[in-house]
């Protein structure tokens, strides 16, 4: 089948400015349209946000029809078909696409990609796209629009398949969604997910998706309050340890206590004793930097997680409204300083993880499934930056971000699964797949989700201490600076971990 591409027009995300930059003295990047979404697990190639999946069994592969919430899923989105999410076109054969590379460390890549138009009536050839020699790839946090000419009907668009056309180690793609003009307005084809290896190279995504157009069925509203036949418990300890310069200030020294704890900059929290079946886990981190003017940021992060804290034993269940508890209490007790957080609260009686990240900090979701019966990474939340070594963060300032632009995720859980919560001390120094393996050996010698973290702990201190040793924030530094670095990043470190049974 012969095409065409027409037309090519690069141009800026509206919700990124990635011209500005975050100074000691200006911490914060103004936003022109600020923005949250429901981030998909990142192995799922289905739809996400207000989107109609036609079978989200196949976009929940791991999980498949035995576990409840997955099923139920499934059932939800088949059962409302009222509105077809099939394209109209505004011509014969013509489409105007254009793509959003994600704004998140590593999102853009220098690589080229290869779509397919999938329709009704046929499939289009593949176009390449990104192949232009003096801007190749895609960049993070713009998009860029393309017109493709089609020469036969393929009917009302159905799909859109794409992949990486010249895939290799730590080029992977943060393709955000892809949109199309149509007679119906603008249709979405969400993706929020990773193609290939991310910049770390700790994350081997898919190569390839298949995204299927926006309808009438909300991901979260999708996932059904149904029962487990038996509720999940949730066992949890955490682990902070400061900066090694700051160990000798009796400020920033660390304080390990159940439920609540902090190091330096800073703090997390652990609890499942407010509503029944509720469990919340937290990180936060506060910024350094505010030493310079005589701010203390450890005040700001240890007040987040102490607030998040009594809002989850005061019931909140929704980790949204416990992220806003968090930030309203800081707000009035006026703390200055700012910070990243990652909330999580799970349900344990229908098995199912909800998360608020704001920043570097993140989490990760291990386990096993019907599908791979060996422990694997299941899940892992993107870094949220406006760019490099500046995270999104709450904070005392106008301009600081705000708990609406945080990126929320829903992922479902089983017993067994072990969910890893960490400031960037720990991400920026271990890669997941050694963080998988270190928890599979600590599980298969049934230790405690304390021994777990404080050995996650001692082996981030120590890559953090390692000048020659390859991690993760070097290969972000030598992707992001375009010069070789090498050797871990000291900081505060931070490590909850819970276990599911």
């Amino acid at each position: 089948m012969a095409g065409r591409l027409l037309k090519r027009q690069a141009s800026l995300h509206q919700f990124a400015n990635r011209f500005l930059h975050c100074a000691p003295s200006s911490i914060f990047t103004p936003h022109l349209a600020p923005f949250a979404f429901v981030a998909p697990p990142l192995y799922e190639p289905g739809c996400t946000g207000d989107c109609e999946a036609r079978d989200l069994r196949q976009s929940l592969p791991d999980f498949g029809e035995s576990f409840a919430s997955a099923a139920a899923l499934a059932e939800v989105a088949q059962q409302d078909s009222s509105e077809d999410p099939h394209v109209q076109l505004t011509a014969a054969g013509r489409y105007a696409l254009e793509f959003f590379t994600g704004d998140v460390r590593g999102a853009g890549t220098p690589c080229p990609a290869t779509i397919r138009l999938v329709g009704t009536e046929g499939e289009s050839q593949d176009f390449v796209l990104g192949d232009n020699p003096e801007e190749p790839g895609f960049r993070r946090g713009e998009s860029i629009s393309y017109e493709l000419e089609v020469d036969e009907d393929l009917g009302d668009l159905r799909s859109i398949f794409v992949r990486q056309a010249n895939p290799s180690d730590g080029v992977g793609w943060y393709l955000e969604k892809i949109q199309l003009r149509g007679l119906e307005g603008v249709i979405e084809f969400p993706c929020h997910a990773w193609l290939g290896k991310d910049d770390a190279g700790d994350f081997n995504a898919a190569q390839e998706r298949n995204l299927i157009p926006c309808g009438a069925v909300h991901l979260q509203e999708a996932i059904a309050e149904k029962l487990l036949e038996q509720p999940l418990s949730v066992h949890a300890s955490g682990m902070s340890v400061a900066h090694p310069e700051k160990a000798k200030d009796p400020n920033a020294r660390a304080v390990n206590r159940k439920h609540l704890g902090w190091g330096g900059e800073d703090a997390y929290f652990y609890d499942s004793s407010g509503r029944p079946g509720i469990s919340g886990l937290g990180v936060a981190d506060g910024v350094y930097m505010w030493k310079e003017q005589g701010i203390d940021s450890g005040r700001f992060s240890k007040s987040l997680m102490s607030s998040a804290l009594q809002a989850v034993r005061q019931g909140a269940h929704d980790v949204l409204t416990v992220l806003k508890s968090a930030h309203k209490t800081v707000q009035e007790d006026e703390i200055q300083g700012s910070s990243t957080i990652c909330l999580v609260t799970i349900d344990t009686r229908v098995g199912r993880l909800n998360s608020a990240n704001l920043g570097d900090s993140g989490f990760l979701v291990l386990g096993k499934t019907p599908v791979n019966p060996e422990m694997h990474l299941k899940y892992r939340s993107p870094q949220q930056e406006h760019q490099f070594g500046c995270p999104y963060q709450l904070g005392h300032e106008e301009k600081a971000d705000k708990p609406r632009h945080a990126m929320l995720a829903t992922v479902p859980l089983m017993p067994n699964d072990v969910v890893v919560l960490g400031s960037d001390g720990l991400f920026d120094n271990m890669d997941s797949e050694q963080i998988l393996e270190d928890v599979k050996s600590h599980i298969g010698e049934h230790k405690h989700p304390s021994a777990i973290a404080q050995h996650l702990v001692s082996i981030a201190y120590n890559n953090s201490m390692d000048r020659d040793l390859e991690t993760p924030y070097s290969l972000a530094a030598t992707e992001a600076f375009d010069m070789i670095y090498t050797g871990g990043k000291p900081d505060d470190i931070t490590v909850v971990v819970a276990e599911l049974r």
